[in-house]
């Protein structure tokens, strides 16, 4: 049996063998790295359930998968597995015992007779039950989600990418006065980079740099960077060249640059 673990494997093991990296099907189809390395990882649970096909579908077409083959060994994975939940939730009803005539004993009647006024407000109470059930379900029925279109899940992903002119990119920062801030990091990207900045333990920005791009920030302590390729960027701190924080590929975490950088031989 096919399970979502052994489809994603297959995914990653075709990726692998035509040497693509994740990084450039990120690039290519704007899907964000951390949604691949999801789906890669057969962790399906974790990604936006409306949008879980049209990932598949633009991974299958970035490694030169059949995408109607792949799609459709998902949808049957998918309904397999959600068999066993509609069974479970669909119990056969149990077909009621109806008494026959004359078993109805007198200690019963005796009890319906001198609580007529309790079994009268619980039959009210029940119908009162029946009708607010009827009303949610009613309306729960009447709201449908609909499903946005794939070119709306790029456009909320191209905001975490830089744009395309060549002049440098206007990056954000946090706001703060300006006499405060006195430290300057600029990068210069030579292969396409993930990263993600932390100015002065605070708000922390997310990246994807395509080669050949600048990039600039101010604060007035330091910044925490965490990045995927680390050889793929030379940085500066206010004009002293720090060069690369690692090797071509590597991902390094947490790498904190301050004032000391700057006394640092």
């Amino acid at each position: 049996m096919i399970t979502l673990e052994s489809f994603a494997a297959e995914l990653k093991k075709t990726r692998i063998e035509k040497q693509i990296s994740l990084m450039d099907i990120s690039a290519s189809t704007r899907i964000n790295l951390k949604f691949l390395e999801a789906l890669e990882d057969g962790n399906f649970a974790i990604l936006p359930q409306t949008y879980v096909r049209a990932f598949i579908r633009e991974y299958a077409e970035a490694v030169g998968l059949d995408t109607r083959r792949i799609l459709g060994k998902y949808e049957s994975i998918h309904h397999q597995k959600q068999q066993p939940e509609r069974q479970a939730e669909s119990p056969q009803s149990a077909k009621p015992v109806i008494p026959k005539t004359g078993e109805v004993t007198r200690p019963a009647l005796a009890f319906a007779r001198q609580n007529a006024l309790f079994v009268g407000f619980v039959l009210i109470v029940a119908v009162f039950v029946v009708y607010l059930f009827q009303q949610t379900s009613d309306a729960s029925k009447a709201t449908n989600i609909a499903e946005t279109p794939f070119d709306n899940v790029i456009q909320e992903n191209a905001a975490a990418l830089p744009r395309t002119e060549e002049a440098p990119v206007a990056l954000p920062a946090v706001t703060r006065p300006a006499v405060a801030d006195s430290l300057s990091l600029t990068m210069a990207t030579t292969d396409s980079v993930w990263m993600t900045v932390t100015i002065d333990d605070g708000t922390t920005l997310e990246y994807l740099f395509p080669p050949e791009r600048r990039g600039n920030w101010t604060a007035k302590e330091s910044f925490t960077l965490t990045m995927g390729n680390a050889g793929g960027a030379v940085f500066m701190l206010n004009g002293k060249d720090l060069g690369a924080l690692g090797r071509s590929g590597a991902v390094v975490r947490n790498v904190r640059i301050s004032a000391a950088n700057l006394s640092t031989p």
